[in-house]
């Protein structure tokens, strides 16, 4: 947990904001470039056990780029924005995340920064202009879709607040599917948590993955929430798998060698079908025109 606001994450708003071990670095390799579109320094940190380096994130018009502080010696890794599979932003009480996935020089590379939830404000411009520039979502384009999700308030408030909160402006709704917490039996007299609550949401941009985080009881169970951003020109397909009896698994696969695996109850079967039918239609058609 974060000891003090000095090692809060903070805006990086031009060329002297950025911390002096970094500085040497980014006029060797970005000093000529274009400015960068915006810019957060995490200073190193500490969660429980899990300590964190110091980072400097830099998001320009065609890559964002992740440069660390590992014992007083920079690495940096860069996303060409056209080659991220997807965006993960995680928020669970004070501790908050956004990890990268993408393509570099070849290779399958995930990037990840963690902060205070307490500033998630100056991270969210980041996340949504990533979504925009790797989706081309025109967000002039005022839109109406998020009154689909009102059927959601007399059945999970949260993640109807969830989905209506990970829409941007310029995107259509296609199809959503919401599964309640499931949890089965556990040694006859107790229950355990085989799902939490969760929810793929797909539009004409995007797949959306909302879930919260998983855990092994409700005692175990933290306040807050994971979201997922593919788009959906990086959809390869999605079928659905065998579970328990009563259970089926959602299986969409991704580019970068990525599966993401959603339980449902057996119930919904019929909503599923259709969501991965819709989901394929897609991928068929972005596969036809590459």
């Amino acid at each position: 947990m974060p000891s003090d606001m000095d090692s809060w994450a903070r805006p990086v708003r031009d060329y002297k904001d950025i911390p002096e071990i970094f500085r040497s670095y980014y006029d060797k390799n970005f000093g000529k470039s274009v400015g960068f579109l915006n810019a957060v320094h995490a200073p190193a940190d500490s969660w429980g056990k899990r300590k964190t380096n110091e980072k400097l994130v830099l998001l320009y018009e065609n890559s964002i780029v992740f440069l660390e502080n590992v014992k007083n010696n920079i690495t940096s890794v860069s996303y060409p924005i056209q080659n991220i599979n997807y965006i993960e932003n995680g928020s669970i009480l004070l501790y908050s995340w956004i990890k990268i996935n993408g393509e570099v020089n070849g290779e399958t590379k995930s990037s990840l920064v963690e902060y205070n939830t307490v500033v998630e404000i100056i991270f969210k411009p980041i996340i949504n202009k990533l979504r925009i520039l790797l989706c081309d979502i025109d967000i002039s384009e005022i839109s109406e879709e998020t009154r689909v999700f009102d059927c959601l308030i007399d059945i999970d408030y949260k993640f109807m607040n969830y989905a209506k909160n990970a829409i941007l402006n310029g995107e259509k709704v296609i199809d959503f599917i919401y599964q309640r917490e499931i949890k089965v039996p556990y040694l006859k007299l107790f229950t355990r948590i085989k799902s939490t609550s969760h929810m793929a949401i797909l539009t004409n941009k995007e797949l959306i993955i909302l879930k919260e985080e998983n855990a092994k009881s409700t005692k175990d169970a933290r306040y807050g929430g994971i979201w997922i951003y593919i788009p959906v020109h990086k959809i390869l397909s999605a079928y659905i798998e065998k579970d328990e009896i009563g259970f089926l698994n959602l299986v969409i696969n991704i580019s970068g060698f990525n599966t993401f695996k959603s339980v449902f109850e057996i119930s919904i079967r019929e909503r599923v079908e259709q969501l991965v039918e819709k989901i394929n239609r897609i991928a068929r058609f972005n596969s036809m025109i590459k």
